[in-house]
């Protein structure tokens, strides 16, 4: 066994394990005849020519053995890597990227660790400046996304979470250059485009957020079909929002939010029993507390009381201090 380094990839060395082997067998059983046709008296060097064989087997077998168990996750993987390349920063930027999301002080030691052996792996400095985003620390979090794309200018990923970090700081036209850097490097890029509608929101430019919503619609992106139906539903243009949200249910059928939005439309337009069938698919989805109550809040204003009754009832089951619930089932029993 030759160590090799981390980046030789080891699925490139098998043709050339495969001749080593091929190569060891060869010599061993040449070398067998060559010692037995020069002598009679061959039979101790024999024996040791055999032990010395069967010890370089078992050797090599147990090696690939421990390694192959190296293999069974990418944590154990990861960490064999540490073995032969203690200060490879790609080592630890790949232990950081598995390690769990409940132990976010250990990927970022892992990060800062990676950084530190690597000071312009622009990849390690991407991912450690998202989490000092979602920590709140975006004085950190611009600083780092900002090496990043100083060292990479084509990095496109960095140039969008640099674009978020910015727009949360506040800072509405630097975040808007490092978007349109992001898409000028990459198109498509859905999440680029959604963050662009999510900042043209926030400066109130509603119309330049509808079409980054539906650019990002255009190309599948969840999280653009589901803002692209809040703003149209914001804007009461209800059936507009309706064929959005159908739309979602038919491309994500697994996500509870487009039928709760489907159902809360079907509700203002008061067509009650669509909105209580999406409703009721929502919460075979996925029970959350919004969708009780607002299965409730409808059966309430179609006059069927003890369905609503039912429904504040369950909500309160699942979340016993919900005030909305506790008021609206205190508001029929008064009338009943």
């Amino acid at each position: 066994f030759v160590r090799v380094g981390f980046v030789v990839g080891e699925r490139n060395l098998y043709l050339s394990v495969a001749g080593y082997s091929w190569l060891y067998h060869t010599g061993y059983f040449r070398l067998r005849r060559y010692i037995t046709s020069k002598s009679q008296r061959t039979r101790w060097q024999l024996r040791a020519m055999q032990t010395l064989h069967i010890i370089v087997l078992v050797f090599h077998t147990l090696k690939s053995l421990h390694r192959s168990t190296e293999w069974q996750n990418e944590i154990t993987l990861f960490q064999s890597g540490l073995k032969v390349c203690p200060a490879n920063g790609k080592v630890f930027y790949n232990l950081a990227k598995v390690t769990p999301d409940s132990q976010r002080n250990l990927t970022k030691l892992l990060y800062h660790e990676s950084v530190r052996l690597a000071p312009d792996f622009e990849h390690a400095l991407n991912n450690l400046g998202n989490l000092y985003r979602v920590e709140g620390n975006l004085k950190t979090s611009v600083y780092l996304l900002s090496r990043a794309v100083k060292i990479n200018p084509e990095f496109a990923a960095a140039h969008m979470n640099l674009g978020v970090a910015l727009m949360k700081s506040g800072q509405f036209e630097e975040a808007r250059n490092h978007y349109d850097r992001g898409l000028e490097l990459r198109y498509p890029y859905p999440d680029c485009v959604y963050n662009l509608g999510i900042l043209h929101l926030k400066t109130n430019s509603v119309e330049e957020a509808e079409q980054a919503f539906r650019l990002g619609v255009s190309w599948e992106h969840e999280l653009s079909h589901l803002n692209l139906i809040i703003l149209l539903d914001n804007s009461q243009r209800l059936q507009e929002a309706r064929d959005v949200a159908l739309l979602g249910v038919e491309k994500f059928p697994l996500r509870s939010d487009f039928r709760f939005h489907l159902a809360n439309l079907y509700g203002q337009m008061e067509d009650y029993t669509s909105a209580e069938t999406e409703y009721k698919a929502a919460l075979g989805l996925e029970i959350k507390s919004t969708y009780l109550l607002n299965l409730g809040v409808l059966y309430h204003r179609w006059g069927k009381i003890d369905s609503a009754r039912e429904a504040y009832t369950n909500l309160l089951r699942i979340d016993p201090g919900n005030q909305k619930a506790q008021m609206y089932l205190a508001r029929i029993s008064k009338r009943t």
